[in-house]
C-alpha cells in the first residue's frame, strides 16, 4: 500500500509540473513570467486600430511569447517620438512621419500595416449634395475635416485643388465634425469610422469613399527603430507575426470581430459596430496583409512631398521584410 500512495504522489507531481509548464499549440510558454515585455505607443483607442486589440485580447501577443502594454501618446508625431527615444519598442501611426523624421537624420523603419487605403467617407445630410463621383461635384459645399496637416485635410484639400477649385474646409477636433453637420455648418463631413456609421444610422448619407479614390494607401502603419532591428530582429519578428495573425483572423471571422469591437467599445450601437467593421473589411482599409505595397508607400510619401512636408520619396523608410515573412506563415 505505501509504494502504491508514493507512485501516486509522484503522478501528482508530475501532472502539476505539467500543467504549469504548459506550452501553447505554437510551442510557447503561456506563463505570464515567461512572456517577454513590450510596449506600443498609439495616437489612442482608435477603432481603425482593430488589429493590434485583436492581437493582444486573441492571445496572438502571447503565442509570440509576448506580453504587450499600449500607450496612448496624444499624436502620430508624439508617437514616432516615444519609438526614436526608446521609451515603446513600436509604433501605431501615419507612416510617413518616419520618413519625415528620416529626412531630419532621426532613423526609423515602417515594417508593417495596420490600416491600408484611406478610410475617409464624405456624408452629408443636406439633400442638396448628390452622391459625388467627380471633384468638380464639390463647387458650392463646405466640408469639415480634421486640422491641417492631417491626411484628412491635406486629401481633401488636394480634392478641391484638383478640381480648379477654392478649398472650402472647415477644421475641427475628432469628434467635432458630426456635430457641426448635424447644425447644418457644412455640407459634408469628411469621417472615419465608426463615425461614417453613427452618422448613417442619424440620417446621413455616404456621398463619396476616398478608399475607391485612392486604392492601395499606406495611412496607418508599425513603426519601430533600426536600432530594435539590428539588436533584436526575432522580437520584431514575433510582433509582426501577431498582428499578421489578427489580420488574418477579422477576415476570417467578422461576426466573432465585431463581437469583439462592441467589448473594446462598449458605448457604440452594435448596429454601428456591425456596420463600422463591414465597411473597413469591404474596403480593405482594414488590411488582409502586413506587406505594405510599393505603390501605397509611395502614394502616401508624395502626398507629403506635394504638401511640403518631405523633400523627396524614401523607398529606404519602408522594410516589408518582417510582414513577408508572416505572410507566408500566417496568410494561408
Amino acid at each position: 500500500m505505501y509504494w502504491k500512495i508514493k507512485v501516486i504522489a509522484l503522478l501528482l507531481i508530475l501532472s502539476f509540473s505539467f500543467g504549469f509548464g504548459h506550452q501553447s499549440s505554437h510551442g510557447l510558454p503561456q506563463n505570464q513570467d515567461h512572456l517577454e515585455k513590450v510596449k506600443v505607443a498609439q495616437f489612442a483607442d482608435v477603432f481603425l486600430y482593430m488589429p493590434l486589440y485583436l492581437a493582444d485580447d486573441k492571445g496572438f501577443f502571447k503565442e509570440q511569447g509576448l506580453s504587450v502594454d499600449i500607450v496612448s501618446t496624444g499624436g502620430d508625431d508624439k508617437t514616432f517620438a516615444a519609438v526614436i527615444s526608446g521609451d515603446v519598442q513600436f509604433g501605431i501611426a501615419d507612416p510617413t512621419f518616419v520618413a519625415i523624421a528620416r529626412a531630419k537624420g532621426q532613423p526609423g523603419k515602417v515594417i508593417a500595416s495596420i490600416v491600408n487605403g484611406v478610410p475617409f467617407w464624405g456624408v452629408a445630410k443636406n439633400s442638396e449634395v448628390p452622391e459625388i463621383k467627380e471633384p468638380q461635384q464639390l463647387e458650392g459645399f463646405t466640408v469639415a475635416t480634421f486640422p491641417s496637416p492631417s491626411t484628412a485635410f491635406t486629401l481633401q484639400k488636394q480634392m478641391f485643388e484638383a478640381a480648379g477649385l477654392k478649398p472650402q474646409i472647415r477644421q475641427a477636433a475628432f469628434g467635432a465634425l458630426l456635430p457641426l453637420l448635424e447644425a447644418g455648418a457644412v455640407d459634408i463631413a469628411l469621417e472615419l469610422e465608426p463615425n461614417v456609421s453613427t452618422a448613417v444610422k442619424q440620417g446621413a448619407r455616404v456621398v463619396y469613399s476616398m478608399a475607391e479614390m485612392y486604392g492601395d494607401f499606406a495611412i496607418t502603419g508599425v513603426t519601430t527603430s533600426e536600432t530594435l532591428i539590428a539588436e533584436n530582429p526575432d522580437l520584431v519578428q514575433k510582433f509582426v507575426n501577431a498582428i499578421q495573425q489578427a489580420e488574418s483572423y477579422a477576415h476570417a471571422n467578422p461576426d466573432a470581430t465585431a463581437d469583439f469591437a462592441l467589448k473594446r467599445f462598449p458605448n457604440l450601437d452594435p448596429v454601428v459596430v456591425e456596420q463600422s467593421l463591414k465597411r473597413i473589411i469591404d474596403s480593405k482599409t482594414l488590411p488582409k496583409g502586413t506587406v505594405i505595397s510599393k505603390e501605397a508607400w509611395e502614394k502616401a510619401c508624395q502626398l507629403r512631398v506635394d504638401a511640403g512636408d518631405l523633400p523627396a520619396i524614401d523607398e529606404e523608410a519602408l522594410d516589408n521584410t518582417f510582414a513577408q515573412k508572416a505572410m507566408e506563415t500566417f496568410n494561408k
